[in-house]
């Protein structure tokens, strides 16, 4: 398990948490062009009493097993010592692997800390669209990813998280602010041919370099999944669709998203005030991570009671599209949301801006 390279200590940021890392400088390249805008990674040590995510170091006999085994990848083993709040990378080997599997404990250990300072994970993604916040909520397969995509391509919209967005109700009660996290897009391999045609979206796929695109193919060939998904890192999305990525934003509108066969069926609608709550409830993340729930994430008692009173207040819709013809609905949709949510009184969000290099950036001096 030891490397070749010397490794070095990081500390990695967000406004929730600081945790430790300890890799090569390589991987920490990785991990920094792979994190922001979300988290930011800096040389040297992080303070003390932090959760340490480390590679390329055995783990001492105290330490618990613990492995994620996602649908369609290879599974991933780690080592816990909780006693020191260390957390260590085992296996898969291999630059590409390494680097995936100590963002996603870093991420963990980030979110985990999000949820018990109270913010509320929704099953949504958060577009920036004309300007307006706007927070598509639904389960797998809703068609949040390509709407996004589309609106991007479209010039309409700018993405904050494709998926699993954290929200927060704002302390002034003015609102509610959404933020991402760095992970991967998933996305249908269908609409990756809808939105570039049949020849770009195959070229797409073979540049794409997250290690699990070699193994997910064997979900439609099995018939698991009907459609098939690839992995996008975000860099390699905003490099694809020549856009940037938003850190956050704040919320203007909810709508719950869902795909229809029938063009008769495409339609927006408002949801009354009465069904907002129980709609919402649908979409809640009981947990703040798909894996390694093991740092502790229990919000206080009634915490987040105001940023769901704060969602509810908000104007929200249903708005079924087809996915065909996602292109021309995401201007319907821009469209009657101009019409029925007031415009946004705020200053500029932060974004990073697309077209990375390929060989990606060093850690921050």
């Amino acid at each position: 398990m030891e490397s070749s390279s010397p490794t070095h200590r990081y500390t990695v940021s967000s406004r929730f948490a600081s945790t430790g890392l300890t890799c090569t400088r390589s991987v920490a390249e990785h991990i920094d062009r792979l994190a922001r805008p979300y988290l930011t990674l800096e040389p040297g040590s992080s303070g003390p009493g932090t959760w340490q995510v480390v590679a390329d170091t055995a783990p001492p006999d105290s330490a618990v097993p613990e492995s994620v085994a996602a649908q369609g990848e290879v599974a991933v083993d780690y080592a816990v010592d909780h006693a020191r709040k260390t957390f260590f990378h085992l296996a898969p080997q291999g630059e590409a692997w390494v680097t995936q599997s100590l963002l996603r404990a870093t991420r963990a250990v980030h979110r985990s800390a999000a949820s018990r300072q109270g913010v509320l994970f929704l099953h949504a993604g958060l577009v920036e669209l004309n300007g307006l916040g706007v927070a598509l909520v639904g389960g797998s397969r809703a068609g949040k990813t390509s709407f996004i995509m589309a609106g991007v391509l479209q010039g309409s919209g700018v993405m904050v998280c494709n998926d699993d967005v954290s929200l927060t109700a704002e302390q002034d009660g003015n609102g509610v602010l959404g933020a991402g996290w760095p992970r991967s897009i998933s996305v249908r391999l269908d609409t990756l041919d809808l939105l570039f045609g049949r020849d770009r979206a195959q070229a797409v796929r073979s540049s794409l370099t997250h290690p699990a695109n070699r193994t997910l193919l064997s979900l439609r060939e099995s018939g698991v999944e009907e459609h098939g998904t690839a992995l996008i890192y975000p860099w390699e999305y905003a490099d694809l669709l020549h856009t940037k990525i938003g850190q956050s934003a704040k919320v203007d509108a909810l709508v719950h998203l869902s795909l229809t066969d029938d063009p008769s069926e495409a339609e927006v609608a408002s949801v009354p005030p009465s069904e907002r709550d129980g709609l919402l409830e649908k979409h809640v993340l009981g947990l703040p991570n798909k894996h390694l729930n093991i740092f502790g994430h229990e919000p206080a008692r009634g915490s987040l009671r105001r940023t769901r009173d704060a969602l509810t207040a908000l104007p929200t819709f249903r708005f079924r599209y087809e996915f065909r013809d996602v292109r021309r609905q995401v201007e319907r949709l821009a469209h009657h949301l101009r019409a029925r949510v007031p415009g946004p009184d705020r200053a500029p969000v932060h974004h990073l801006t697309g077209q990375a290099s390929p060989a990606g950036p060093e850690p921050r001096q």
